[in-house]
């Protein structure tokens, strides 16, 4: 085998520098470069460049692909043994020379500073990217991947809704194409929107915007925000005019939006709404045992002001009752109320009202109307008696309650409602639950817990909805710190590989006032911090999820 000439094997080395040797393919579809991974006592330890990470097992990773540096790698047969005699070195499975792979390594290189310079421009807002489909303008500071994919979601949605419902625009609106706005992490969302930190997304009908952040720890989570307002989106173009009331304009979006999102044979986005949310069932569920669920009549009279998180539970379980009540007896006659009524069909009474600064004057169907409407719609006039079949339906429904309790408190920290998730994640950990996001999500509702105050569309402070029964107990700044950190440390230990949970440990190290005052007081100094075990974290981190900016902005920090 001809060798390589000294010098030129140094130029390629200095043409690629930082060079990774090794793969990581997890489960879940992740690609890591590392250093160097390696088998150890039955699992792996990976080398970064910031720090090691050693898994007790091999559960999560579906291949290690060994490559670069051979200096240790083990051959498993005499063909491999032959080949690292000769000098050969094993890249994406196969064995190359050492020139060869660094010439690989030097143009892959030179691709990713490519896509990084590219991305550090259209990451920034003013530069972000832009696509316009049949019914939209999408735009977005995330990636090329992720505008397509949203192109996609919105235009499948659409289909499907017009299917559903008929959506028949004005001949003005026809020609007026919504603009969705997609930004790379909620800190931006919120500093650009000017909106309350617990939201994660609106339709701004003056605007005639979608805006929301995608989530890349929960994609899932943003598959839901986008569809929810999108149902907002969609229902406006039924009619401008038309201000629906509350409870049903976000249960409907509710329910449609709880979508199941699959690809079919032809590899195209299938959705199927209507996904079972079993956190909402546990609260309908728990009102029910202690006598205080909504009642019907009540629903119906339901004002804005007084709708939160446990009517919105109620009034999502109600169309979820109308749709899967014996084999969709209702189903029917619910999508005809739907239809009626958000397109205010003949024969449908409403009343004009201000237009709120949008064009022309509203319309809305007063409570009594709306009620009359559904019921004639389904067939049925006793309101008592759908009651009963109402809460009776969603009383059977078989939950798991630790389970239950971790998803409501998942998405209590979502919305940035700290005092309200404690405890059910407590309640969700002491049932059981070893999953890495509880005590992910425990950490931030124990650091956060009484700093966030959220506000409505009138300035108006709202409650944090804390269980007055559960409140959780009150912890000091010592406990606070020493609580936050072992749950970060326990989410980490069950889930080694995830970026964000090592971006928080590396953050309450050091950004949270009161746990960096007891951290720095009781074990060691400010500067040793900020370039100890924080840095480490926030470096690891970064490399773990390289496409997130943020990451690598705050690792950048530490310098």
């Amino acid at each position: 085998m001809p060798r390589a000439h000294p010098l030129a094997l140094a130029c390629l080395l200095v043409l690629a520098p930082n060079l990774r040797a090794d793969r990581v393919v997890t489960e879940d579809g992740r690609v890591l470069e590392v250093l160097k991974a390696r088998e150890k006592d039955g699992g792996y330890l990976f080398e970064f460049e910031h720090g090691t990470i050693f898994l007790p097992t091999k559960a999560g990773v579906k291949a290690v692909e060994v490559e670069g540096d051979m200096s240790d790698y083990v051959p498993e047969n005499d063909d491999e043994r032959k080949k690292l005699e000769q000098g050969y070195v094993r890249y994406r499975g196969k064995w190359i020379s050492k020139v060869g792979y660094l010439n690989k390594k030097r143009k892959e290189h030179e691709r990713s500073k490519a896509q990084a310079d590219e991305m550090a421009v259209y990451s920034r807002w003013l530069y972000r990217l832009k696509t316009e489909t049949k019914h939209f303008f999408i735009e977005t500071n995330t990636s090329p991947e992720l505008l397509e994919y949203y192109a996609e979601l919105f235009e499948a949605y659409y289909k499907l809704m017009d299917k559903r419902v008929g959506i028949k625009p004005t001949p003005t609106m026809r020609r007026t194409k919504m603009t969705v706005n997609i930004y790379k992490n909620r800190p931006e969302f919120t500093k650009m929107t000017r909106k309350s930190p617990g939201v994660a997304g609106f339709f701004h009908p003056g605007e005639q915007t979608l805006n929301f952040f995608h989530d890349y720890v929960d994609p899932t989570t943003s598959d839901w925000v986008a569809l929810h307002e999108c149902t907002h989106l969609l229902t406006y173009l039924i009619d401008q005019q038309f201000r629906p009331q509350i409870w049903i304009n976000e249960a409907v979006a509710d329910y449609f939006g709880s979508a199941t999102i699959e690809r079919d044979r032809r590899g195209k986005l299938v959705i199927t709404p209507g996904k079972l949310q079993i956190d909402r069932v546990l609260t309908v569920q728990q009102a029910l045992q202690k006598g205080e669920a909504v009642r019907l009549g009540d629903l119906f009279e339901l004002e804005r002001r007084k709708f939160h998180s446990f009517e919105y539970a109620h009034a999502w379980s109600f169309v979820y009752f109308l749709n899967n009540y014996k084999d969709g007896k209702y189903a029917k006659g619910f999508a005809k109320f739907f239809r009626d009524l958000y397109t205010t069909a003949k024969g449908v009474p409403y009343e004009t009202i201000p237009s709120y600064g949008l064009s022309g004057v509203g319309k809305v169907v007063k409570p009594e109307d709306i009620k009359a409407l559904l019921l004639k719609r389904i067939g049925e006039r006793d309101v008592q008696k759908l009651e009963r079949q109402w809460h009776d339906f969603i009383a059977e429904i078989p939950v798991d309650a630790p389970e239950a309790r971790l998803k409501r408190g998942l998405r209590a920290v979502a919305q940035w409602k700290f005092g309200a998730a404690l405890p059910d994640l407590e309640a969700a950990i002491e049932g059981g639950v070893e999953d890495a996001r509880a005590y992910w999500a425990r950490a931030r509702a124990i650091t956060f817990k009484g700093h966030i105050v959220h506000f409505d569309e009138d300035g108006e402070e709202l409650p944090d909805e804390t269980p007055e029964t559960e409140g959780g107990k009150e912890l000091s700044s010592e406990e606070r710190q020493e609580q936050a950190l072992a749950d970060i440390r326990r989410a980490i230990e069950l889930d080694p590989l995830n970026a964000r949970y090592r971006r928080d440990l590396s953050f309450y190290l050091v950004a949270d006032p009161d746990l960096a005052k007891s951290f720095i007081e009781n074990e060691t100094t400010k500067e040793s911090i900020e370039h100890g075990e924080a840095k480490e974290q926030a470096g690891l981190a970064m490399e773990l999820d390289p496409k997130i900016a943020s990451y690598r902005t705050w690792y950048e920090s530490f310098k």
